[in-house]
């Protein structure tokens, strides 16, 4: 399952994550702007860096409220439950 992952940025640690449902590579890629041929690894296989302005746009796949908090670094990765 995909999740979006926020860090706190004074500890580094993780603060909460999110479970992306009914997200796929197609719609990540889309947000993000990312083409795989600028990397090395395509987007499923790494954590990919998500801008504050663009993880709002994620919150349609979270059935939960999300909350931005400015101090944490957002990042969105596959992960096998």
């Amino acid at each position: 399952m995909w999740y979006l992952e926020a860090f706190d940025n004074n500890t580094n640690r993780l603060s909460k994550d999110y479970p992306l449902h009914d997200m796929t590579v197609e719609i990540v890629k889309d947000i993000l702007g990312i083409d795989d041929n600028d990397s090395d690894l395509p987007v499923i296989a790494r954590q990919s860096g998500v801008p504050l302005d663009k993880v709002l746009e994620f919150a349609k796949y979270i059935h939960e409220p999300i909350e931005i908090i400015e101090n944490c670094e957002y990042e969105i990765g596959l992960f096998a439950d």
